[in-house]
């Protein structure tokens, strides 16, 4: 899978539709919030999420940006991956994804 990057947000297109995407937003201390995880009905059941989880938490420890996984899926993924909790700051009040 190819994914994207832009400034709020990862995707993966496929033929102009996106079909899984993270929504981002930054703290003005320079954290990278991730408050949806998202995979097309479509697509779900085959490990897109996780994927897209682990090419973003990639990018974001290779940038030596912390991130705050707000929604409850990546929450769970960043508990469930201990590998990469170094890059992460889990949210004091527990996660809450954005509607």
């Amino acid at each position: 899978m190819d994914f994207k990057i832009d400034t709020n947000r990862i995707y993966y297109k496929n033929d102009e539709k996106e079909l899984a995407y993270i929504e981002l937003a930054y703290t003005p201390d320079g954290l990278v919030v991730f408050e949806k995880v998202f995979v097309d009905p479509l697509l779900r059941g085959q490990g897109i999420a996780s994927k897209i989880m682990n090419f973003a938490a990639d990018y974001f420890l290779k940038e030596n940006i912390t991130v705050v996984p707000m929604c409850s899926y990546a929450n769970t993924w960043y508990m469930r991956h201990e590998n990469y909790s170094k890059g992460a700051k889990m949210p004091d009040d527990g996660p809450r994804c954005k509607l």
